[in-house]
């Protein structure tokens, strides 16, 4: 088929085509970010753009946190207490101290007792914040160069003493103002924090209001406990008094009515149950002896013999009898084969055999009568059992009786030692309350020394500088997507050039470190396998009555992967079967002969064009692929375009198209030079590869117009060294994760 035939094949879609690639070349930045978006697209942009998000708000938060670093901080400590209502009792008649009741009222009263001036002033003398500049203004060297009273230099002893009072309740005002003691009410604890510029004297001083608040309550507990020690002390002289007497009394009946106790019961009870044991045994064996004996003359009166039943079969001597028997019986039947009924040999077997039948029913007998004496023997061991059984179930009546008034005896000791060993403990306890007296209030938790101030909040302005830094990469991400001029998607390269999007091949950089011209061959059934055959097809339908036989591969610019793109779909057609010729056209910067590793003797397609060299000197075979024939190129031609663009490029391409399935002729940037234009018009359609998120929109475009521009006719678009992953984020659903089935990658 002549290139002119092609031209007038070409389908009237292909032209209307190219006609809306270049019509849309003045909006292909119209705003297609915002254009046809949909509710999804959103959430789309943002997981695209997510680090940038991330970085934003790690700046924003990076700067608030230094902020809040530059604030003079203030610090809290806290104790909580609780007012704690499980009083010590005494004797469960009483409380040595009535508890707090746990109504408001109550609970308001220890707040203004823990405030009150009385626990401050032992706070401020323990502690001395009397010169503690923070809390006393008078020790401050500017307050006191203020001060008139200071410009006197002598006195009289009244005014120091008054001085002092002031400067006292001047500093316990001060450390009022910096407490607070709260109660949420739902519950009898009391929150007591306070309030300091430094952590350690936070924990210190609220820790140590809340210890002289305890003080306060320990002192009135003393004399309580101690007149109830000595109330107890008495009373357990007493109680002990009557414990020893009831477990006298208890120890004297038990044996006068010789009463042994063995694991909670008594030596006749304890003779009963194994007695009982026993005879519950002694009728298992007498019933079993019973039925070996019924059996046996069961098949005696039958008329038959009790040689076949368990206890003859069992019998060692019998066993040997019956061996003996058959040995005899195996003899008997060899000497009658060879003599006669009388002879001397038969009749001596036949008494042997007798005899041993003999031996064998006397052993039988003897075993019957075995049987007949277990039997019996069963039945005494039984009857005996019966009688000691009969005999100590009497003497266990009597014991029972005695074992009743023991029992009752018992209980009283027991009940006696019991409340003994209460008002002991009792006791005990009083004694340690004597020594160590508790609150009725107690510290569930001290101050600890606070790690972080509570202003300024670090985290509270990390979490707001956060958001801020959120907002302003969400902000970014979308000016950064709307300034995007890379293609991402098929819809996006369609709209933005009008041209039909017929392939999508994605990248094998995180799937495999082999070439791609070499991974097609070791997967021949991958998803990128399958799109260069999709792209093939594409092209066969792209005219269905003439199919092209031809196809130049081009793009934009340099980088793009075109000539890996072209080994790749030609190992992948001739692996299937398809007998396909590879032609480097790019004379000026040749990449298919060192990607072939084929050695530069001169014979290449300059060569082939000049009439140096014929077909069969620069025709290669490619050595993984039988049916792929490669025409190389190696050095730069300074006459490139004179060479593609001659008759003898249109004679060779009309050649071999006749003689292969499909032509791939791979001819350099279309923008780079105009060598691609040459060849795009003697082949029948062509392929324009733009490489995923990397080409520029403007540069797609202006190479589109070029080739308009030179009458190239284009099959359509190719989107290559797709990120699957991060198309997916783009909302394309071509090569969606759920189709990985379908591959072998």
């Amino acid at each position: 088929m002549s290139a002119e035939e092609t031209k007038q094949d070409v389908p009237t879609s292909l032209a209307t085509d190219r006609s809306l690639a270049f019509a849309a070349a003045p909006r292909t930045f119209s705003g297609d970010f915002f254009k046809k978006m949909d509710l999804r697209e959103p959430s789309r942009i943002l997981r695209r753009r997510i680090q940038i998000v991330l970085r934003m708000v790690a700046l924003c938060a990076a700067l608030g946190l230094i902020v809040s670093f530059v604030l003079t901080p203030q610090y809290r400590g806290e104790v909580v207490l609780l007012l704690d209502q499980r009083q010590a009792k005494i004797l469960d008649i009483g409380r040595s101290i009535a508890a707090i009741p746990g109504d408001n009222s109550a609970l308001r009263s220890e707040i203004d007792i823990i405030t009150s001036r009385a626990v401050i002033n032992r706070v401020i003398n323990k502690l001395d914040l009397e010169h503690d500049p923070e809390f006393n203004s008078q020790v401050r060297a500017w307050k006191k160069w203020l001060n008139p009273s200071n410009w006197v230099t002598r006195q009289k002893k009244a005014d120091k003493e008054a001085e002092a009072e002031r400067e006292q309740t001047a500093t316990a005002k001060a450390v009022q103002k910096k407490l607070s003691v709260s109660n949420d009410g739902r519950s009898l604890s009391l929150h007591l924090v306070f309030e300091s510029s430094s952590a350690q004297k936070a924990a210190l001083i609220a820790n140590t209001i809340a210890e002289e608040y305890l003080v306060d309550q320990l002192e009135a507990k003393y004399e309580v406990t101690a007149r109830a020690n000595k109330w107890l002390s008495e009373r357990l002289g007493n109680l002990r008094q009557q414990v020893e007497a009831t477990e006298r009394a208890v120890e004297d009946f038990r044996q006068k009515a010789k009463l042994i106790q063995i694991d909670g019961g008594t030596v006749a009870t304890r003779q009963v149950q194994e007695i009982n044991t026993q005879l519950i045994t002694a009728r298992a064996a007498t019933s079993q002896a019973e039925a070996r004996l019924r059996s046996a003359q069961s098949m005696v009166r039958n008329g038959g013999g009790i040689e076949g039943s368990a206890d003859v079969l069992s019998a060692p001597l019998i066993q040997r009898l019956r061996e003996q028997e058959a040995e005899v019986r195996r003899k008997e039947a060899e000497l009658a084969s060879r003599y006669g009924e009388r002879h001397p040999n038969m009749i001596n077997a036949r008494a042997e055999r007798m005899d041993i039948q003999r031996k064998i029913g006397e052993e039988v007998q003897k075993i019957l009568r075995s049987l007949a004496g277990e039997v019996e023997i069963a039945r005494a061991k039984e009857n005996q059992l019966q009688s000691d059984l009969s005999r100590l179930e009497a003497k266990a009546g009597n014991e029972l009786k005695d074992t009743v008034q023991l029992r009752q005896l018992q209980r009283e000791a027991d009940a006696n030692r019991t409340l003994y060993e209460n008002f002991l403990g009792r006791f005990k306890q009083t004694t340690e309350q004597q020594e160590l007296q508790l609150p009725d209030t107690r510290i569930i938790a001290r101050a600890d020394i606070p790690t972080d101030p509570t202003f300024p909040k670090k985290w509270l302005f990390l979490i707001v500088s956060g958001i801020i830094g959120g907002l302003l990469g969400v902000i970014m991400a979308y000016l950064i997507e709307y300034f995007d001029r890379g293609y991402r998607t098929a819809p996006q390269l369609e709209e933005g050039t009008g041209l039909a999007v017929i392939g999508q091949v994605p990248s094998l950089r995180t799937i495999s470190d082999r070439p791609p011209e070499d991974y097609v061959v070791d997967k021949p059934l991958s998803a990128y396998s399958e799109s260069l055959r999709t792209v093939r097809t594409a092209i066969h339908f792209s005219n269905v009555d003439h199919p092209p036989k031809t196809v130049m591969v081009t793009s934009s610019g340099p980088g793009e992967g075109k000539t890996t793109f072209c080994l790749s779909m030609a190992r992948s057609l001739a692996a299937g079967g398809n007998k396909i010729l590879l032609i480097d056209a790019d004379l000026r910067r040749p990449r298919l002969a060192r990607l072939l590793e084929i050695a530069a003797d001169g014979k290449d397609l300059s060569a082939l064009l000049t009439g140096s060299s014929t077909m069969e000197d620069v025709l290669r075979h490619d050595p993984l692929v039988s049916k792929l024939d490669v025409i190389p190129a190696f050095g730069r031609a300074p006459n490139a375009q004179d060479l593609l663009g001659s008759k003898q490029m249109k004679k060779i391409i009309d050649e071999v198209s006749s003689k292969y399935d499909l032509v791939i002729v791979d001819t350099p940037p279309i923008l780079a030079v105009s060598d691609a234009a040459m060849v795009g018009r003697v082949v029948d359609t062509s392929l324009f590869i733009v490489k995923w998120a990397t080409t520029s929109r403007d540069t797609v475009v202006q190479a589109l117009k070029q080739l308009k521009s030179l009458d190239c006719r284009i099959a359509g678009s190719v989107l290559n060294q797709v990120n699957l992953n991060e198309m997916a984020s783009y909302g394309d659903g071509y090569y969606n994760h759920q189709y990985h089935e379908y591959y072998s990658d």
